[in-house]
């Protein structure tokens, strides 16, 4: 840096081993290494060899991919330069601390961190990192070595590890200044006291300094030839070390100097690899900046063979890309500037068949203050544009291997009595020479959550769509996500608010009067809601709604949602659908937006309102604006272009969770009657955006109506959980049925040798109304179907009530780990 990897953990550390060893039965040549999400993953170690690749060294292969026993290793890391005072006995070190930290950092998947051996010189001096670890040359505060002997020792046990770097071109570690200073060139000048020209000026003469470069090989050799004091492991020998890297954006500082600069690094590079054979090299450059702006020299200094992957840092604000000014307004600019330079080193480690990291990278808070009450939006923004450029290259096995972002504040805080670092503050991520707070990521920041998200992704371990989603509504994804095979739950739509023939009978069921058990889950119907009515559109009021909901819930069921919204141009019913504006209009700038999120405001208040009867909100299936391919909706594929459906499901998902802070939501998305998966993703709105996928589909009862349900529903299944395998997503049938089911065996005999050979959480049957005598599509006592429903329910595949795995626990706390 320039002077001037549980969402609670138990469940994703379990749902990673459960997920892995499924993966690797399965397919043992396509997996990347699980590293840093939870301590289930020393089970998976001991149950397979693929978990060999704990503390293991990396290597880099011929197609430029870091390996760690054979398989590809990417990684989304940070900055951590303080590790070692931390974990040092003496001024500044805080070993509580120090675990808490790379605790903090394993639950969210942050195994490789950037590390300063550290810091040379004498204490006290303004902008300087202290206490230092070489006083003078080849003299050593042994304290701190002490710190990092036991930050490694650590970082091992938590299968952790350290990019360690040597020295710095910049003031705030002393670097190619004191090493000057101690060479006898002059006083160091300090940038904040005597200026950067002063600096620049001074440090042009490291480039030809040999006593400078052999004080630093002296210092390389006393590193790398330690042995830890708390492992008794030879630093040569260290697994928790990544690599080895010459220094922090070591720079030429002239043109002139270019060639001496290119030289150097080749003598070093090939010095520190005369020393250790096991560990990997690298430079520490910023790439082009860090080059003279000359891509040719940055490509001659990486293409040494000692040399094993290629580096780049991005400095949106440092390199006026953006502007602290109007930061909402230059931070696309900045994300454009920051994709074109990955891209053009990316495209010389192609060149060169060699891994490139993204290891420094920083962005301010969206205020540009530096406390912890202003927000990350536009950092976290700009993350998952990095992240997602990281997460594409995983995907496709290309060169650019993971990131380091600037930098790790984790449980420190500012001090607000003054703005820069001062003897006994926090140690923050952000170095003494700059405002302490400006680009630290804090443990409490959003952005936690966001790289926690990436490094699940990059791993392919399922991730929801609410981040902050509270704990039961995480435990109820990944127990249905982990049930997939074990059972297809059974659910029906209003089941205990009326029957065939009747309403709001206490402990009313028709699915139980016929069957001796309740469904395991429940359909209700939110329509009429958003206009502020006291019952649905089925004639459910809300408040008997929140109170069943809650009965289903209590007994260990699971309620899902649908929303038939009413037309709010015309006030009419959702099924009024003669216009093709109505989308258009709810959207941002559309004449009926600020009235649509009024609407959403009722959702809102309705979903934070389900309580148990502890007052804890319990989760619920949301699935919205279903049935879309079809044109019977004023959401229709008539309706709407694709566009305005995808902005219409998003903005309700942003709005209800990011605005309102709705976070007890699984949401669904379920267009009508598909057979392709062009048809299923014609109006997709993206995985970010989904949950559980399915599909409606219903049965006719003459022959011809019947073939044709049994082709086109087991044509959308295998489309749905082909989709839902490869995309980490829930796969249902959403909705299906026949009315009044004058087939009498078509439960046994039609949907369930459909549904039997897939793996699909649950199946949705329609609902029983009480007020028209041929609308239902479960059977009630006495219908010619009902002992044919009583079978299809008892079948090894049907999951009732009775029978329900316990959907709201975290897998930590369940006996099997492996999902079948």
């Amino acid at each position: 840096m320039k002077g001037g990897d549980n969402i609670t953990y138990d469940i994703y550390n379990d749902i990673t081993v459960r997920m892995k060893i499924k993966e690797y039965k399965k397919n043992r040549t396509n997996l990347i290494p699980l590293q840093g999400l939870g301590v289930l993953l020393f089970l998976l170690i001991s149950m397979n060899g693929f978990a060999k690749t704990s503390m293991s060294f990396v290597k880099t292969n011929t197609k430029g991919n870091f390996v760690q026993n054979g398989q590809p290793y990417y990684f989304v890391g940070t900055n951590f330069w303080f590790g070692a005072i931390l974990g040092s006995k003496g001024q500044g070190g805080d070993r509580a601390r120090l675990i808490k930290e790379l605790d903090f950092m394993k639950e969210n998947g942050l195994v490789n961190l950037r590390v300063l051996i550290g810091s040379d010189g004498s204490n006290g001096i303004p902008s300087k990192v202290e206490p230092t670890l070489q006083i003078k040359a080849g003299v050593y505060n042994d304290t701190i070595f002490d710190g990092l002997d036991f930050l490694l020792s650590e970082l091992g046990k938590r299968d952790m590890k350290a990019v360690l770097f040597f020295t710095n071109s910049w003031e705030w570690s002393g670097g190619y200044s004191q090493y000057l200073n101690w060479a006898g060139k002059g006083k160091n000048p300090i940038p904040s006291v005597d200026g950067w020209p002063a600096y620049m000026e001074f440090v042009k003469q490291y480039a030809g300094c040999d006593e400078c470069r052999q004080m630093l090989k002296n210092h390389i050799k006393h590193v790398i030839t330690r042995t830890n004091r708390y492992t008794n492991k030879k630093y040569t020998e260290d697994p928790a070390i990544f690599s080895w890297q010459i220094g922090n954006e070591p720079r030429a500082f002239s043109d002139a100097n270019k060639p001496l600069f290119a030289a150097w690094l080749k003598d070093i590079s090939a010095y520190i690899k005369s020393l250790d054979k096991n560990h990997m090299v690298s430079i520490g450059s910023e790439g082009q900046w860090g080059c003279e702006m000359d891509m040719g020299l940055f490509e001659q200094i990486h293409a040494d063979k000692n040399v094993d992957y290629l580096t780049m840092h991005i400095w949106p604000k440092n390199w006026s890309w953006l502007d602290v000014k109007d930061m909402p307004g230059t931070l696309q600019n900045s994300i454009d500037k920051t994709a074109e330079y990955m891209n053009n080193h990316m495209a010389v480690a192609r060149k060169l068949s060699k891994p490139i990291v993204l290891e420094e990278f920083g962005f301010p808070r969206d205020h540009h203050q530096y406390t912890l009450t202003d927000t990350t939006s536009l950092r976290d923004t700009y993350y998952t544009s990095v992240f997602e450029k990281i997460l594409k290259s995983s995907k496709e096995k290309d060169v650019l291997a993971g990131c380091n972002f600037w930098a790790w504040g984790g449980f420190g805080r500012p001090n607000p009595k003054h703005v820069y670092w001062v003897k006994g503050d926090d140690y923050l991520g952000d170095p003494a020479q700059e405002e302490q707070g400006l680009n630290a990521v804090f443990n409490t920041d959003a952005t936690v959550k966001l790289v926690k998200k990436y490094v699940m992704k990059m791993q392919n371990i399922p991730t929801l769509v609410d981040i902050n989603a509270t704990p039961k509504t995480q435990a109820l994804f990944y127990n249905m996500f982990n049930n997939l095979g074990k059972g297809i739950m059974l659910c029906h739509q209003d089941d205990p608010a009326y029957g065939h023939g009747w309403y709001g009978k206490a402990g009313g069921s028709d699915v139980k009067a016929v069957t001796g058990d309740y469904p395991a889950m429940v359909g209700w119907e939110l329509g009429h809601l958003e206009i502020g009515a006291a019952y649905n559109l089925d004639s459910i009021y809300f408040t008997d709604m929140k109170r069943m909901m809650r009965e289903v819930y209590e007994r260990g069921g699971i309620n899902t949602i649908s929303w038939h919204g009413d037309n709010i141009v015309t006030g009419k019913t959702a099924w009024d659908c003669a216009q093709n504006t109505v989308v258009s209009s709810v959207l941002p700038g559309g004449s009926n937006h600020a009235k649509f999120l009024t609407w959403l405001d009722r959702l809102a208040v309705f979903f934070n309102d389900l309580k148990d009867s502890k007052g804890e909100t319990f989760p619920v299936i949301f699935r919205m604006f279903h049935e879309h391919t079809g044109s019977w909706f004023w959401w229709g594929a008539k309706q709407c272009t694709p566009d305005e459906y995808n902005q219409l499901y998003r903005m309700t998902v942003s709005y209800l969770r990011d605005v309102k802070g709705v976070h007890n939501i699984l949401y669904a998305f379920s267009p009508a009657g598909i057979t392709t998966e062009t048809e299923f993703l014609s109006r997709y709105p993206g995985n970010d955006w989904v949950d559980v996928v399915g599909f409606d589909n219903y049965c006719g009862s003459d022959k011809l109506s019947i073939e044709r349900y049994k082709k086109d529903v087991t044509a959308g299944l295998h489309v749905v959980t082909d989709y839902a395998k490869l995309n980490n997503k829930i796969p249902v049938l959403a909705e299906t049925g026949m009315e009044s089911i004058p087939v009498a065996d078509y439960f046994t005999n039609i949907l369930l040798p459909i549904i039997e050979p897939f793996n699909i959480s649950y199946v949705l049957l329609w609902r029983n109304a009480f007020n028209k005598e041929t609308h239902f599509y479960a059977p009630y006592p006495g219908h010619s179907s009902a002992n044919d429903f009583k079978k299809f329910t008892e079948s090894k595949r049907m999951v009732m009530s009775n029978n329900m795995p316990p959907m709201y626990v975290p897998l930590k706390s369940q006996k099997s780990i492996v999902r079948n």
